[in-house]
């Protein structure tokens, strides 16, 4: 099956000629990139040449690859994720105030849109333009300026807000908003209150997009159409979804769920890493990483003290992604090895691995369920809630709240998720139910991508639903 989806890809290149694709992503953490780099690598081999524009400096290069980093969005974004999420986690606040999500969207298109980088783009031809289905409100304008169609990819799994602006169905009683610990299971309650989250969010969303429109208007010319229409005018979404590991959805002709494009199997890890596991014997190890969102620099002394008692106690070796200063670590036990970068899905898919401790970032949920892992989720803020209330219910994950942790708590959660087998059992369930198939999530992308530029934007395919009120 796998030989015949690939020749069938490469039957349809040849109908498909080189095109130039402007990638752009506006959102605030480095995760969001990692979908279009994964694109990217699937369509550059295939002629393609791609532009890439976020608010993030480019990591490493391949040709066919142009990363562009407006200097205003990239300083925007750095003042503005000089958060204490963790602190505030923990004291029972936000994580972000009220004014923090308002403004997010409205600022970060007048850092990109006043950048001479961006500008200079508007003098060059793209054939399509694959937005961030997070933010994407200020660069439609951009691909209604350049005439070019443009399609999303919905970073954010459980975001289905540019899916229902695109007409696709989202019933309040079965799709829960994204930054609530709620599921498509909710009772009568639960979906009343999920309703009011859905509906306060629109006045919120009007007021932002009517700033964000003066700025557009004000930057790229007073005919810009209304952002509101520009974004329901998208050909095609690529959903970060999967009925694995996020819901079970009704989807339009002109979306496809591509879950796990970035996922792929372990490799062997460094000698150095390697020697540590291996002197854990047969106890194996554990993995904790807070990905790259929750920076262990601004995490709070008390939970430093609190992770560094926790793993003193257990029988495991640890691997710790911890990107800060490590002489702060004094009482750091033998067992602990830190890392500022660690290959995550090598470490996923090592045979000695027990359990991952994580912030339920949905990329690295997307990762445990790949390579089959058990974990235990303390969520920080955004979508982790959601992320780690769906893996719960799914029962491959234990969910701890940060606001009361304890050394004592955390012990317990993770023997539990390594000594009770139902938590191993259904991640390794999942798992096969993630990889069973026809073709990769990289290939589904691939193909519609080469699809909406093969019938120049695939109009045909939106519902007149997208235009109703």
């Amino acid at each position: 099956m796998r030989i015949v989806s690939l020749w069938t890809l490469v039957t349809l290149s040849s109908l498909c000629s080189a095109a130039d694709i402007l990638m752009i992503t506006m959102g605030g953490t480095k995760s969001h990139k990692i979908p279009f780099w994964e694109l990217a690598k699937g369509l550059i081999p295939r002629g393609h040449n791609i532009t890439f524009l976020s608010g993030f400096p480019a990591d490493f290069s391949f040709n066919g690859l142009q990363e562009v980093t407006p200097s205003g969005l990239v300083e925007f974004i750095r003042n503005y994720t000089n958060w204490d999420l963790l602190g505030a986690r923990m004291r029972g606040d936000l994580p972000l105030s009220l004014w923090d999500v308002f403004r997010y969207s409205w600022q970060a298109c007048d850092a990109t849109l006043e950048d001479k980088e961006t500008m200079d783009l508007l003098g060059r031809k793209f054939d399509l333009l694959i937005l961030d289905g997070a933010y994407p409100e200020c660069v439609v304008s951009l691909a209604y300026r350049l005439g070019a169609p443009y399609m999303y990819i919905n970073t954010v799994g459980f975001y289905t807000g540019t899916m229902a602006m695109a007409g696709n169905p989202g019933p309040y009683s079965v799709t829960p908003v994204f930054y609530r610990p709620l599921t498509d299971d909710m009772d009568f309650l639960q979906r009343v209150m999920n309703s009011i989250f859905h509906l306060t969010i629109q006045p919120v969303y009007v007021a932002s997009m009517t700033l964000l429109q003066a700025i557009v208007r004000r930057h790229l010319g007073a005919d810009i159409p209304h952002v509101w229409d520009l974004a329901r005018n998208v050909s095609f979404i690529l959903q970060n979804g999967h009925a694995t590991v996020t819901y079970p959805r009704p989807l339009l002709p002109n979306i496809a769920e591509i879950a796990c494009i970035h996922c792929k199997p372990a490799g062997p890890l460094p000698k150095d890493l390697e020697d540590f596991i291996g002197g854990a014997g047969e106890s194996g190890f554990i993995y904790v990483s807070m990905g790259s969102s929750v920076k262990a620099a601004n995490m709070p002394d008390h939970l430093r003290k609190l992770l560094i008692q926790t793993f003193s106690r257990l029988p495991y070796r640890v691997l710790w992604k911890y990107e800060a200063n490590s002489s702060m670590l004094t009482d750091l036990p033998p067992n602990v090895r830190l890392g500022r970068w660690l290959p995550q899905q090598d470490i996923l898919g090592h045979r000695k691995l027990r359990a991952f401790v994580t912030h339920g970032g949905l990329l690295s949920m997307f990762e445990t369920v790949y390579h089959g892992v058990p974990v235990v989720t303390m969520p920080v803020f955004c979508d982790h809630d959601a992320n780690a209330a769906k893996a719960e219910t799914d029962g491959y994950a234990l969910k701890l709240d940060l606001e009361t942790l304890t050394t004592e708590k955390l012990v317990r959660g993770i023997h539990r998720v390594i000594h009770d087998p139902k938590f191993r059992n259904e991640a390794k369930r999942r798992q096969m139910l993630l990889k069973d198939t026809r073709t990769t999530p990289l290939e589904t992308a691939v193909y519609w991508t080469e699809y909406v530029l093969r019938h120049n934007g695939a109009y045909h395919l939106q519902t007149p639903a997208r235009n109703l009120s």
